[in-house]
């Protein structure tokens, strides 16, 4: 179990630094590391992962850690709300998305699918008409 947990999390950050170098961005030491930090703890706030960042790193800046969360609610992988956590249905899925199975095997949606997905089982709960959907949040 943790062992998928970690595989989870390694391909959710080779994701995002995927995203990263296809807007042209560096990936760099200090990046990865407030990275690492945001997927192992729940920070209220950027003052808190520059906390957990400098321990590692002396040498990091508190403007790195507000570039690098700035970066990431702009690439739209960040939560916008407290504490801070890394959401994947906040994109606009229009590349869709991957649902990992337990087994490992992978099942993709489009974009159109994920939504008429969230439709169906919004309408299945009682909603005559699917309303606009905000986020979604996954329950711990």
């Amino acid at each position: 179990m943790q062992d998928e947990r970690l595989i989870r999390v390694a391909r959710e950050k080779d994701k995002i630094l995927e995203l990263f170098r296809n807007k042209g961005m560096r990936i760099t030491k200090q990046r990865k590391l407030i990275l690492d930090i945001v997927f192992e703890q729940e920070c209220t706030s950027c003052k808190e992962i520059y906390y957990q960042a400098s321990k590692r790193d002396k040498n990091i800046g508190i403007a790195t850690v507000y570039r690098m969360v700035n970066a990431l609610g702009e690439l739209g992988v960040f939560q916008t709300h407290t504490p801070y956590r890394l959401d994947p249905f906040l994109q606009e899925p229009k590349n869709g998305f991957r649902v990992i199975l337990k087994n490992q095997k992978e099942v993709e949606f489009t974009g159109d699918e994920w939504r008429k997905l969230l439709t169906d089982a919004l309408q299945k709960k009682g909603y005559a008409e699917a309303p606009e959907i905000e986020r979604v949040v996954l329950n711990k």
